[in-house]
């Protein structure tokens, strides 16, 4: 029942990312190179009001997630982005920021979504700009449909819990933490091993009691990290 009830939110999520990156990805396409005379009052409105936009949506972010190290990264980042933008007010034309700055930022973030809708049956998850929990029941591991969880956070956080599934076989687990927080959760028994070859600047965490050293070979999982100015944190429950 949890993992049914686990999949028809992962599908709404799905959904609402589907649209509104295609919403997105429509704005920014159509106001490209002729936004002065298509959308004058909406580029208007926008210069004055998008950096608070920003603001909002750190606050959302922070509001959503634990007050931990790695959940200030992704808001801190938003907020850095908005007090920048307010900043180079002066620096920057009105002109080319509304006809080229703001919608191939808009692009940028529309394809991001909607790239990120995907979440298929292959345990990946991703979130963009936002914070995201996700928990799953289902058998894991190369003796079963499942040999490989993806997780990935950019500029955002997701928090994983795999504590209700059971692990059957070799495992890897593919994390990518680029300015946003990857938060996973597994059984205290699982022989986790972490590989950090590909993090910089990322702050990586490890908690909670280890699998001893008679746990079952056949049994174990492997941490690939990939990280940039983001945050790992592995919990053993």
């Amino acid at each position: 029942m949890a993992g049914a009830g686990g999949r028809t939110g992962g599908r709404g999520g799905q959904r609402s990312r589907l649209w509104l990156g295609l919403a997105v990805l429509i704005v920014g396409s159509f106001a490209l190179g002729d936004s002065t005379h298509r959308v004058r009052a909406a580029a208007d409105w926008l210069s004055s009001w998008w950096p608070w936009l920003l603001l909002a949506l750190a606050l959302l972010n922070l509001l959503r997630s634990a007050i931990t190290p790695g959940s200030l990264i992704a808001p801190g980042l938003l907020a850095a982005l908005a007090l920048g933008g307010l900043a180079a007010a002066h620096g920057i034309s009105a002109r080319n920021l509304a006809d080229f700055v703001a919608p191939a930022a808009l692009i940028v973030v529309g394809l991001a979504l909607v790239l990120s809708s995907h979440e298929t049956e292959s345990h990946q998850w991703t979130r963009v700009l936002a914070t995201g929990r996700v928990r799953t029941a289902d058998g894991l591991g190369s003796r079963t449909d499942t040999s490989q969880v993806v997780l990935r956070a950019i500029a955002g956080e997701l928090r994983a819990d795999l504590t209700d599934s059971f692990l059957d076989g070799s495992l890897t687990v593919q994390v990518t933490a680029v300015a946003g927080h990857v938060h996973l959760t597994v059984p205290r028994d699982w022989p986790v091993t972490v590989r950090t070859a590909g993090t910089v600047l990322t702050r990586v965490s490890d908690t909670g009691p280890r699998a001893g050293t008679d746990a079952d070979t056949a049994r174990e999982v492997g941490l690939h990290l990939l990280g940039l100015a983001g945050a790992f944190s592995l919990v053993r429950a």
